[in-house]
């Protein structure tokens, strides 16, 4: 990751008891980092092994069942072909249906076996899809009261220091009517 940025938000807060320039400190509110996304990528990739793990092994137990299914078909249909020796005829007969049933089977495998693994796939994709976006609602919704915080906290601080620095230059007659100019501007 050659090229990774970090987002900051700061906020100026004036230290206990100090007013002036030189009384702000810098704090960091939030730090979003390449670091969020990189997990949210490797908890993705994650989940996708472990679907990809446990959903195909019912899927191969089954492959290996029709496989041992077909086995046995072949097996039967040489068994009758050696009892019915006598007859050329009905051992070809048998051995070619046996055959059928084999080429049956295993066209059905295949059939199951690609619907299985497409609607496993197609599930996997929208889990992976679903869980992208809940982390990117949650990113949003953590930045967002994060931002709220620090506009509130930017405000709380900016009225203080207002009253503070209205307060060593104003004379009480002043100070009313200020007062009575700003609550007339408030919102309803």
């Amino acid at each position: 990751m050659a090229d990774e940025t970090n987002l900051t938000a700061t906020v100026e807060v004036p230290s206990h008891g100090q007013v002036g320039r030189d009384a702000v400190a810098s704090t960091s509110a939030i730090d979003v980092s390449n670091r969020m996304v990189l997990l949210t990528w490797i908890a993705f990739l994650l989940a996708a092994v472990l679907l990809h793990r446990l959903a195909w092994r019912p899927i191969l137990r089954a492959i290996e069942k029709r496989e041992r299914d077909i086995r046995t078909a072949l097996d039967e249909a040489e068994q009758a072909h050696k009892q019915a020796n006598n007859s050329a005829a009905e051992s070809r007969k048998i051995v070619a249906e046996a055959m059928d049933r084999a080429r049956a089977l295993s066209e059905e495998t295949r059939l199951a076996t690609e619907r299985s693994a497409a609607r496993i796939e197609k599930e996997a994709h929208e889990k992976a899809r679903r869980l992208v976006e809940d982390a990117n609602q949650e990113i949003a919704a953590a930045q967002h009261r994060a931002i709220e915080d620090l506009r509130k906290e930017a405000a709380a601080l900016s009225i203080l220091l207002s009253e503070r620095m209205l307060n060593e230059q104003m004379t009480p007659e002043q100070r009313r009517a200020y007062e009575q100019r700003m609550a007339g501007k408030l919102p309803s």
